[in-house]
């Protein structure tokens, strides 16, 4: 990955806005499948899969090195969101198993 050719503040302000705006679509269709992968796990210790975490940690910080990032900093990001992540499971997962027993 190139440096751009931004010749302003404003300018790569501007572009990062529109990535930002990205990333957020991106982050909700995640967030959407993590909250269905909730149904699919039979108990709470299910949700936190830390065999999954570092396999997508391992992908992501291979996917930073071909791109030449720093593998450090996509896998704190990467660490803070799946945590994140975990929380929003966790509770669609209570949610899901308390209305089913309301019924």
């Amino acid at each position: 990955m190139g440096e751009p050719n931004l010749s302003s503040l404003d300018e790569i302000r501007s572009n990062i806005d529109e990535i930002d705006k990205e990333i957020v679509a991106l982050l909700c269709k995640r967030g959407e499948l993590v909250k269905h992968a909730a149904r699919f796990k039979p108990h709470p210790s299910n949700v936190k899969d830390l065999k999954r975490l570092e396999q997508i940690i391992e992908k992501v910080t291979s996917y930073a090195k071909e791109v030449n990032f720093d593998s450090f900093t996509i896998e704190n990001i990467y660490r803070n969101m799946i945590e994140q992540y975990i929380q929003l499971e966790m509770k669609t997962y209570s949610d899901l198993r308390g209305s089913n027993s309301n019924k």
